[in-house]
């Protein structure tokens, strides 16, 4: 009994050393249905409400919304306000998150999101569907990535994963009821650009997400057993 409890011991003290840091996590459910959610804000405050929401095809379930607009309005290039979440000294970190996508558009997330001007962007295409992904500065756009194909239909619940590390980054997908590890996965993806070295999350588009995850390291990537609602799925899927 000594021994075991030597080494629970042991274990508990070495298990910070296999951890970073934890920029945020939430699914939603500590949030106001109609409310735009904690820790988030908007890196540019153009048009559209972005709210949480019931889950389309779970109306007990909560999700944050980045629009109500219709999907050729929604986007940061015709005016479309964009919702971004961590620090802005972020550089080196891993995104997980489920994507809804309400309609077959041009609708992605943004990493290294320095102001409306910088940031890069991993975007769902129209038709395909494929992803790519793109370098914005001040307007222009650059592609470094085109054609992976996955298929995202609209309507649908996905899981994704993005790793920024240096200049490389990585893109994971799935689908919602896959339980493979992310880690145990080869990206759908991969891209180089050494443009920007640090900058927040954040979304671009019509999309909603849940169980966002933004750390530095795979064991960051969990969500607390506390958040009311969905203890089965979170906890039974730290290891996404």
């Amino acid at each position: 009994m000594k021994k075991v409890f030597i080494a629970v011991a042991i274990l508990i003290l070495l298990t910070p050393l296999a951890y970073g840091k934890q920029f945020y996590a939430s699914d939603f459910e500590g949030d106001t249905i109609g409310k735009f959610p904690q820790g988030w804000e908007l890196g540019f405050e153009g048009n559209g409400n972005p709210q949480v929401i019931a889950d389309p095809l779970d109306k007990t379930n909560k999700v944050f919304a980045h629009t109500d607009l219709a999907m050729d309005m929604a986007r940061h290039d015709v005016g479309g306000s964009m919702a971004v979440v961590g620090e802005e000294d972020m550089t080196d970190y891993i995104v997980d998150y489920d994507a809804y996508f309400p309609a077959d558009f041009y609708i992605g997330t943004v990493f290294r999101f320095i102001d409306d001007k910088s940031f890069y962007l991993f975007d769902r295409r129209q038709g395909g569907p494929t992803f790519d992904f793109w370098k914005h500065d001040a307007g222009a756009w650059a592609n470094f990535f085109a054609g992976a194909a996955f298929p995202a239909v609209p309507e649908e619940w996905f899981s994704f994963r993005l790793v920024i590390q240096g200049i490389n980054f990585e893109a994971y997908a799935k689908e919602k009821d896959d339980d493979t590890p992310f880690a145990d996965m080869d990206p759908l993806m991969e891209g180089t650009d050494a443009s920007y070295a640090e900058g927040k999350f954040g979304l671009y588009g019509l999309i909603y997400v849940d169980n966002v995850v933004v750390g530095e390291t795979e064991g960051d990537m969990f969500i607390s057993v506390e958040s009311a609602g969905k203890l089965t799925s979170t906890w039974g899927n730290i290891k996404r």
